[in-house]
């Protein structure tokens, strides 16, 4: 009887009529991740490889609905990634060579997105949002390479390069969403990218003592699978006056 009632409680709860979101709602959100890969590869003591990569990020954001059933908001993000390759050969000549590299970047993103609901859960949201990036990074190559002459001489050839990138960008993204209130203040929400169009820059490359320009523009017209999120939102809204 009493898992009837809770199951009852718990259905009532989700099937209650929230057929818009008021003006004044507010919607933050804080977003962390970390992330390690390691590829070791040992091949019986001739040779070795190595691929380390640490990455980690945050990101905070803040949106409110200037209307009801119209969001508008915004996000900061900061990310760093790492990484450590490296190869060595121990047959008949000494081989060895890598690199370490290390990456920011700091993005700043700003939507605008209309909620339509269907019922009192279920409802879509699409609008667009403009995202604005920054990233540099560093990588520092090296390479040892011992061998013997025809003439018995042992000779080391050593090589170094160090590198310096940054980047700046800027991408629009069409938006479309799926949403399903679970009670007055969460929903579980699903959304994926249809349209999106970028352009990057490198105002400062060097590599060697050389300086380029690199400029990018791309667009896409495809859904991006890989762009599409899950998630749960929580919505702060105006109290009821009774």
């Amino acid at each position: 009887m009493k898992k009837i009632i809770l199951l009852s409680s718990f259905f009532l709860l989700c099937n209650r009529e929230y057929a818009q979101i008021e003006k004044g709602t507010y919607v933050p959100s804080i977003s962390l991740n970390f992330g390690y890969s390691s590829s070791p590869d040992n091949n019986k003591g001739i040779s070795s490889k190595i691929n380390d990569r640490w990455n980690g990020g945050a990101t905070i954001g803040f949106g409110r609905f200037i209307k009801n059933n119209l969001l508008i908001s915004g996000s900061i993000g900061y990310g760093y990634s790492y990484q450590n390759s490296s190869y060595t050969n121990n047959y008949n000549v000494y081989d060895s060579n890598g690199s370490k590299s290390y990456s920011n970047s700091v993005t700043l993103s700003g939507g605008l997105f209309k909620y339509k609901f269907f019922n009192e859960n279920f409802a879509i949201r699409f609008g667009a949002n403009i995202t604005s990036a920054y990233s540099d990074g560093f990588s520092k190559n090296y390479s040892y390479n011992y061998y013997v002459d025809t003439y018995g001489n042992p000779t080391w050839i050593n090589n170094n390069s160090d590198s310096y990138k940054n980047a700046i960008s800027v991408q629009g993204n069409l938006q479309a969403g799926i949403l399903y209130f679970l009670n007055r203040n969460l929903a579980l929400t699903g959304s994926m990218g249809f349209f999106s169009a970028s352009y990057s820059m490198s105002p400062y490359q060097k590599l060697k003592n050389k300086t380029d320009d690199a400029h990018t523009l791309s667009f896409s017209l495809t859904p991006s699978f890989n762009a599409f999120s899950l998630g749960l939102t929580y919505y702060i809204r105006p109290k009821i006056n009774k």
